[in-house]
């Protein structure tokens, strides 16, 4: 499995892992525009011949909090739809039985 993350018109991925528990223990920062809505993160299973989405969660930029170190973390329910108003996001529907662990926030400047 790997996981994908999109905010405005940046994407990054990890690398996969195998296991029923993977973890990426990845950082990603991005740079953005106060404008932005939200991010994308899908869960992906990687396949012989193409890949299938496991999950995808949409977080709004307007719930993530400052921080000056990392935390602990929440776990997060994965949902198996997107929601759009036309073509901009507005949230996901329809709980998977999947989760992922992540530790989201701005980080203040030094």
């Amino acid at each position: 499995t790997y996981v994908v993350l999109k905010v405005q018109n940046l994407r990054s991925t990890t690398i996969d892992r195998r296991g029923s528990e993977p973890c990426w223990e990845q950082d990603f920062m991005f740079e953005i525009s106060a404008d932005g809505k939200g991010f994308i993160i899908e869960l992906w299973k990687k396949g012989l011949l193409w890949d299938s989405i496991l999950g995808v969660l949409w977080i709004p930029l307007a719930t993530v909090e400052h921080a000056t170190d990392e935390g602990p973390g929440a776990w997060w329910t994965l949902h198996s739809e997107v929601v759009k108003n036309g073509s901009e996001i507005q949230g996901t529907k329809s709980p998977t039985s999947y989760e992922i662990l992540l530790d989201v926030y701005f980080a203040l400047p030094f």
